[in-house]
């Protein structure tokens, strides 16, 4: 029993890192992703932002955006602010996830 664990956790880190370098190796970011993120970056109170996959732009923010402790009507509010500005400069689906630790995600928006 304790073998059959071993190997199913091993194999469940195997993949877990094959697919996050799949998906930046045979998707990366289109320029309007790329000039989008910029922006963003350059935003008071964001730490980085990053695409995760095509379609999931993950946010990292420090307390200057989302207060200390964080507030997730904050969190919120940030996401939908920028789903809305990204859906204007992206033409194309996607998600904003706001966090302070990748464990917690504090707020979250989608738009199509």
């Amino acid at each position: 029993m304790n073998k059959i664990l071993s190997v199913t956790i091993l194999l469940m880190l195997v993949f877990g890192f094959s697919i996050n370098s799949y998906s930046s190796q045979y998707f990366p970011p289109t320029a309007s992703q790329k000039h989008f993120t910029a922006i963003v970056n350059g935003l008071p109170g964001v730490v980085n932002a990053a695409w995760d996959t095509p379609v999931s732009l993950w946010v990292k923010v420090s307390s200057k955006a989302v207060g200390s402790p964080p507030n997730q009507n904050k969190a919120d509010t940030l996401a939908g602010i920028l789903a809305d500005r990204g859906r204007t400069a992206l033409f194309q689906p996607f998600c904003v996830h706001i966090y302070q630790k990748r464990d917690k995600v504090l707020g979250s928006k989608c738009v199509y």
